[in-house]
């Protein structure tokens, strides 16, 4: 289980989730930005998952979660 906040993912707030793997945190994330910044969940999926910003927001998320620590 690791732990990452809003920020972590490239968000704008300190709103923190918990997750066993990268893509169930990937999906918690999504869940947050849809109720806590509208606005930004319209923008990224509006974006083909292709599409040079979506990947590079991947490459940061997979470093970042590989950075967080295991918690107990």
């Amino acid at each position: 289980m690791k732990t990452m906040t809003c920020k972590d993912m490239g968000g704008s707030c300190d709103a923190s989730m918990s997750a066993a793997t990268s893509e169930e945190m990937i999906g918690k994330g999504m869940a947050h930005v849809e109720e806590a910044h509208p606005e930004m969940a319209a923008t990224i999926k509006a974006m083909a998952p292709d599409a040079p910003e979506m990947v590079e927001w991947k490459n940061k998320f997979d470093a970042a979660w590989a950075a967080a620590p295991e918690q107990a």
